[in-house]
């Protein structure tokens, strides 16, 4: 009689050293799956700060238009990407790149972010207005410039300004460092570089970005007026809907000169020299928390580290204009290129030049000397020159 065999399976019991190792092996890869979530998510969260620029103060009535998206006001925490555009009005909007670098988008103006990626390269195409910047020297392969209709600024570690004004002239003014200066078209940027190439009233136009001067610290520059005047005449006529051969020859023609950027040595004003000590910076790393989406976050954070930076810089500001002995109102006027009425709440009227303001102070120099007000304080103020 053969005997039956029966085989019960084999079940794990309290103690299987097998059983533990099976434990361990899959503990230690949900760990191991969770750690590499994390390496992956803040890997991209800092890639998206790289292409990022984050709004860390601002004034008045400004606002943000994100690619494809309406119009917003500007809040502090907000992230801009992109072909995202900033305008203002009666206000500003101070910005910050993952680098360290910060703008101030003064009032009246408009800026296209054109170029923010990975590669390090940031351009701000600025149709009208003004502004400040203060760049970090950049790093290899790094490259901050700031362009308008007929020019085009490219630092590499500076403090300068560019304005756009009324009658569209661009000015470049160098605080300290140095700022590379050329003429530009901007209607240019439709075109490829094959269509480019293959037009010589196009390639010669181009080239004319190749006419550059460096502009050091102290000094102003702008281009040539003729120069300037027939560069806005190449983009109507490049603007147009049939872009005659003709009139862009002509054009072309009357742009050939020996010295198309003009330079001269400036006397920095104290009033630009202050405003650029209160275009301060915050920690880079709360861009993280911003891409993210953690803007209320991020927003508190910066207000909170801003205002004792900010407090810093009023008291060095205070004590250095102190030092500066003003008995009236005409040397105010001149040392500062401005005259301010500031009436507070409880009727009292100081007459000066208000000097430096955060988001919780401002800073007046008057013949009686220099104050800090608190806003609260504050009823209105309202220029007399």
């Amino acid at each position: 009689m053969n005997s039956i065999i029966v085989k019960t399976p084999v079940c794990p019991v309290k103690g299987d050293p097998t059983m533990k190792t099976r434990i361990k092996v899959l503990a230690i890869a949900l760990i191991a799956s969770a750690a590499t979530l994390a390496v992956n998510c803040g890997q991209k969260a800092s890639e998206a700060a790289n292409t990022s620029m984050m709004v860390v103060y601002t004034t008045g009535s400004a606002f943000i238009l994100p690619e494809g998206k309406s119009e917003v006001p500007a809040k502090v925490g907000m992230v801009v990407r992109q072909n995202d555009v900033i305008r203002t009005e009666s206000g500003t909007v101070d910005l910050q790149t993952r680098s360290g670098s910060a703008v101030r988008v003064r009032e009246m103006t408009r800026i296209t972010i054109s170029a923010l990626n990975a590669s390090g390269e940031t351009k701000l195409n600025m149709q009208h207005g003004g502004l400040l910047a203060s760049v970090k020297k950049a790093g290899q392969g790094e490259n901050f410039s700031v362009v308008t209709p007929t020019a085009i600024a490219g630092v590499r570690g500076t403090t300068f300004s560019v304005e756009v004004g009324e009658d569209s002239r661009s000015s470049v003014r160098v605080i300290d460092g140095k700022v590379a200066m050329a003429p530009r078209v901007a209607s240019l940027d439709k075109f490829s570089d094959a269509q480019i190439k293959a037009d010589p009233n196009l390639q010669k136009l181009s080239d004319l970005s190749k006419k550059e001067i460096v502009l050091e610290d102290k000094t102003q520059g702008t281009l040539d007026a003729n120069l300037e005047k027939q560069l806005m005449n190449a983009n109507q006529v490049l603007d147009s809907a049939s872009p005659a051969p003709a009139k862009l020859t002509d054009v072309v023609a009357a742009t050939s000169t020996a010295k198309p950027v003009e330079s001269q040595k400036v006397e920095v004003s104290t009033r630009e020299i202050i405003e650029a000590r209160t275009l301060v910076t915050v920690d880079p790393s709360i861009m993280e928390k911003a891409v993210k989406g953690q803007e209320s976050e991020a927003a508190k954070e910066i207000t909170s580290r801003r205002e004792v930076a900010q407090e810093t810089v009023l008291n060095q500001i205070m004590e250095d204009a102190g030092s500066v002995k003003l008995n009236s109102e005409k040397e105010i006027q001149q040392r500062y290129n401005k005259l301010e009425l500031v009436v507070l709440k409880n009727g009292d009227q100081i007459r000066g030049a208000v000097i430096a303001q955060t988001e919780n102070s401002i800073v007046v120099h008057s013949p009686e000397g220099v104050k800090k007000i608190p806003r609260s304080d504050l009823n209105y103020q309202e220029p007399l020159f």
